[in-house]
């Protein structure tokens, strides 16, 4: 069996939890079965991460190019931001698709690209975009043409993998007549593991790519309507804010106690530090795969419900909020006796590592491809 995966861009370095599940996952993969990784390329910053690339049979990044003009009005803005010309040449010809027995797709955006005559696509939906357009409030034509092409997407693709059970009863609501299988974030039970040292109570975490605007409306909330109390009555915390991206106003108008980190090469350090990791994020996506981490790691979590959606048994090992003050209050109730998070979190370290790992993920990622 001989696996094409397209990424819109290369999933490396992984600078956010998308591009970590993409790149744990298919690098598992890889270890299991032939995989081809295709990409269009990144113009955004380039640092020096260690890089899987050798786990693929073969690796093609292409360049970026304009939508054709009677194209461009109907895709969504992301389709013409990783459009590739160059890749939708290489597909349709002879080192192409013909030599590949499926089709990954890792997100929808490339689908344009595939040719008609493409082996069975399964399409891995991170998050769902439609969602994601209405949560978000784009605009009216942009989340038209978001629907228009998860429309093309339900026709075309075989199967539909999602990272939870919420957003795949989503999907079978728009599209009743389509295969959907589950498969949740994983980690790698090697490198995530419990400190042996103890967690420094007096710190807590915010831990997301600050490029991305779910985590950046997450943060401002926590800045001017959670924070302000919380350091009031704990004036001793610090809360470490550790993403890649940028967000100048965000960081500009963090209030006292924020220590403003950013890009680090390894959140491994603040997650087996911090009292807990704080997780206000109104809409799932990214969020799964660091919970997933930051338990492997025995740190505990406060988050809201739509936050930790794919994260089994979320409610026996996270604190779970509503949106809003609750939260707040949550993280004042943690502060007030941490012992109850650590104690719960140790507990959910040794379940999360065993039943999640990306090896035995990724073979239940073969055999839905097989299936295809």
């Amino acid at each position: 069996m001989h696996i094409l995966a397209l990424c819109a861009v290369p999933p490396w370095p992984a600078l956010d939890g998308g591009r970590r599940r993409t790149l744990e996952l298919l690098s598992a993969l890889a270890r299991q079965a032939p995989v081809t990784l295709c990409a269009v390329e990144d113009p955004g910053p380039h640092r020096d991460l260690p890089v899987a690339a050798d786990a693929f049979q073969a690796v093609h990044i292409f360049p970026r190019s304009p939508l054709p003009p009677g194209v461009a009005p109907l895709a969504a803005r992301p389709e013409r931001w990783f459009h590739s010309l160059a890749l939708k040449s290489w597909l349709q010809g002879p080192d192409g698709c013909a030599h590949a027995s499926a089709l990954f797709l890792d997100e929808p955006w490339l689908l344009r690209a595939v040719p008609r005559e493409a082996p069975p696509i399964l399409a891995h939906h991170h998050k769902l975009e439609v969602e994601l357009a209405r949560d978000l409030k784009h605009p009216w034509h942009e989340r038209v043409r978001v629907e228009r092409l998860e429309r093309m997407l339900a026709l075309r693709a075989r199967t539909h993998v999602f990272a939870s059970q919420e957003d795949r009863a989503r999907f079978l609501g728009r599209h009743p007549d389509t295969r959907t299988q589950v498969l949740p974030a994983g980690v790698d039970p090697r490198r995530f593991v419990v400190p042996e040292a103890g967690r420094d109570p007096r710190r807590l975490l915010f831990f997301g790519s600050l490029g991305y605007e779910p985590n950046r409306r997450a943060l401002a909330e926590l800045f001017r309507e959670h924070w302000p109390r919380i350091h009031a009555e704990h004036p001793e915390l610090i809360l470490d804010v550790v993403g890649a991206g940028e967000a100048p106003q965000l960081e500009r108008e963090k209030p006292v106690g924020v220590n403003w980190i950013g890009y680090v090469p390894d959140p491994l350090p603040y997650l087996q530090r911090a009292s807990a990791l704080l997780a206000p994020i109104p809409i799932a996506g990214g969020a799964r795969q660091k919970m997933v981490e930051a338990l492997a790691t025995g740190c505990p979590i406060i988050a809201t419900e739509r936050a930790a959606e794919g994260l089994p048994r979320a409610k026996d090992w996270l604190q779970l909020t509503k949106p809003g003050q609750a939260f707040g209050k949550a993280v004042l109730d943690h502060v007030a006796a941490p012992e109850i998070g650590f104690e719960r979190s140790i507990q959910a370290a040794k379940w999360v590592r065993q039943q999640f790992s990306w090896d035995t993920l990724a073979g239940q990622l073969q055999g839905f491809l097989q299936d295809s």
